[in-house]
């Protein structure tokens, strides 16, 4: 796990070797092991790296060189000994035993074409001089983050924005600019998901693809190394639990590493709860740990406590402090260089820097909700179905007032719900995905300018097949959410303790195998992740099955109607907005008071204003 970064210039730079060195700093959390440049003699071609040592920590430095190429990579081959092998039959030699040697041998053997043979998480930068081209690659899933800037003189590309950021404005000699359809795409998601990025001219790399740069005319051209493949149920029951025995199975014995002090996130639930089963047997000195807050009480730490202690693993509840939270908030808000509001990160953030003195790898059951159907919101067609049959009578009392319904979680379950029913499936999924603010709403508090129809991502949910609503909504969450939302918090608070962040349950196969699965393995009964809840209780007694998920909820609506409150009114105060110039200031100061009148109902809204504030307040700073 690292921090890579680069430059490639069609005229030399005499600060190349300050600039590459610069970006190294950014991007010290991500790598405190070691700290590496190259520049070429004509000063056009940098590649900077920052490491954290996990395989063969006392060799494979990086940028590495192999006869025609250099390369950098950030992440973890988690098949590279089954690669090595294959490349040692094929008469390949190895000097170290890590898997960036294993990396650039596949390179020097199969081309760009490497790129599908590897399962794991990585963004790879590959400068090749006899075919005088750069390639930048990033995994199937977006794990690990890839910017890059480009025009007629250079591209930049950096594992995080603040590293990219320190070398473009000295190059450009300007401030980058807001993107408007970033802008607009963060307040309907809480996120921004790839190809963009906050600002307008830095893209990201997307997952499962590589871009090929010529270095004499910097023409860029995209190539897709994966696709998901078509659905084609054919797996019964009994089957699928064969296979998803041996497909998870292999995929924590690819991912496990016992040579560094690991952790394992323990929510309690079924995911994590079979990865702790695996981890038993496999390595049965890994620690668990859970978080608690006095005050949620969906909070499942006693669950999690329950399962180590059967499995007789060693088990650690952190407390969600908010003193302590409230402290290190614009730190942790801050540290993503884009807006972010996903409000979990603040749980994730205070795993790590709990365990970053102790754990240098940490391993969490992400990942399987997306794989295995396992969000309520994929119920959202079934019951939209239900509902449309009444929608003339609906719409006939449409003039009531429902913002004055109560503020409870069910009265706001049953509102989110209503408000995103749209006239086919397609539409319920492309609604329940976009959880923040509507059109409607964003064109009465954003100023004219800054005003911008989305397209980017319906040309994209066009692509993806729309006769089968769960496949379409997995393939959105797989391509959009876990890449700009679920991956993110992740990778940047990991990063942020200098830890790595491992995810079984998103490898390559068990995508591929739960493309076999009929629907009704994935959702059965209004059951969500019907197969693999099905598995866990083949591992489990049957007193340690689960009724409904709980879920750990950062009390973000109760912080932001107390001890944020201040803060958040002066963010959004009339001259504060006039000065930023992105709101219509008078509507925002409104809105913001109206949502606070209601703030359980209106948390993720609230949330994704505060955050986005605090952004652009740190940036201006």
């Amino acid at each position: 796990m690292c921090g890579i970064n680069g430059i490639i210039a069609l005229q030399p730079i005499e600060s190349m070797p300050r600039l590459i060195k610069n970006m190294n700093q950014q991007l010290s959390r991500r790598g405190p092991d070691d700290d590496s440049i190259w520049i070429n003699t004509e000063s056009t071609m940098g590649m900077g790296m920052r490491r954290l040592a996990i395989v063969d920590a006392d060799f494979a430095k990086q940028p590495w060189h192999e006869k025609d190429f250099c390369l950098c990579f950030n992440g973890e081959i988690y098949n590279y000994q089954a690669l090595r092998q294959t490349l040692m039959d094929l008469g390949y030699q190895f000097s170290t035993k890590s898997d960036t040697e294993v990396l650039a041998k596949a390179y020097l053997h199969w081309g760009t074409s490497c790129f599908e043979y590897l399962e794991g998480m990585f963004a790879i930068a590959i400068i090749d001089f006899k075919l005088n081209r750069l390639f930048l690659a990033r995994d199937i899933n977006g794990e690990k983050p890839l910017y890059y800037f480009i025009n007629h003189q250079f591209v930049i590309w950096s594992s995080e924005l603040k590293g990219l950021l320190t070398s473009l404005e000295v190059l450009n000699k300007e401030r980058v600019s807001i993107s408007p359809e970033a802008l607009n795409w963060y307040f309907r998601l809480g996120f921004i998901p790839a190809p963009l990025s906050i600002y307008q001219s830095i893209l990201k790399v997307m997952p499962a693809q590589y871009l090929s740069i010529d270095l004499s005319t910097l023409q860029v051209s995209t190539v897709d190394f994966w696709k998901m493949p078509e659905y084609t149920p054919h797996c019964n029951h009994h089957e699928a639990l064969l296979i998803l025995d041996r497909l998870i199975q292999g995929s924590v014995q690819q991912q496990i590493c016992t040579n560094h002090a690991s952790g394992l996130l323990l929510s309690g639930g079924i995911d994590s709860s079979i990865l702790a089963y695996w981890f038993k047997e496999m390595n049965p000195s890994i620690s668990c740990f859970s978080l608690q807050t006095q005050a949620n009480k969906q909070d499942e730490s006693f669950a999690a406590q329950k399962i180590a202690q059967y499995l007789g693993l060693k088990h650690e509840i952190i407390p969600l402090d908010f003193a302590q939270v409230q402290k290190q908030l614009s730190e942790t808000l801050c540290y993503f260089d884009e807006p972010y509001a996903d409000s979990s990160a603040i749980a994730s953030d205070t795993v790590h820097q709990w365990v970053k003195n102790d754990i240098k790898l940490m391993y969490g059951g992400d990942g399987a909700d997306e794989v295995f159907g396992g969000y309520q919101r994929y119920l959202m067609p079934f019951w939209a179905e239900k509902i449309r049959r009444y929608i003339p009578l609906l719409k006939s009392i449409s003039h009531l007032p429902l913002h004055q319904l109560p503020d409870s979680a069910q009265v706001n379950t049953f509102l989110k719900f209503f408000e995103k029913i749209g006239s086919n499936p397609s539409e319920d999924i492309w609604n329940i995905s976009q959880m923040g603010m509507r059109n409607s709403m964003l064109n009465r508090l954003l100023l004219p300018h800054w005003q911008y129809q989305p397209n980017t991502l319906q040309r994209l949910f066009q692509t993806f097949p729309q006769d089968n609503p769960l496949t379409l909504a997995r393939l959105w969450d797989k391509q959009i959410a876990l890449e700009g939302d679920m991956l993110v918090k992740t990778d940047r608070m990991s990063m942020r303790a200098s830890i790595e962040y491992r995810t079984p349950f998103l490898s390559k196969n068990l995508w591929e195998f739960s493309q076999k699965l009929p629907n009704s393995l994935l959702i059965q009964k209004g059951i969500t992740k019907y197969v693999l809840k099905a598995y866990h209780s083949t591992l489990f007694p049957e007193s340690f099955q689960q009724g409904k998920k709980q879920g750990f909820e950062v009390p973000i609506a109760s912080w932001l109607s107390t001890s944020l409150k201040k803060e958040l009114l002066m963010l959004t105060c009339v001259d504060f907005l006039k000065k930023q110039g992105i709101f219509n200031a008078s509507k925002m100061s409104e809105q913001v008071r109206f949502f606070l009148q209601k703030p359980h109902r209106y948390k993720f809204q609230l949330w994704s204003i505060y955050c986005f504030q605090k952004w652009y307040d740190s940036v201006r700073n």
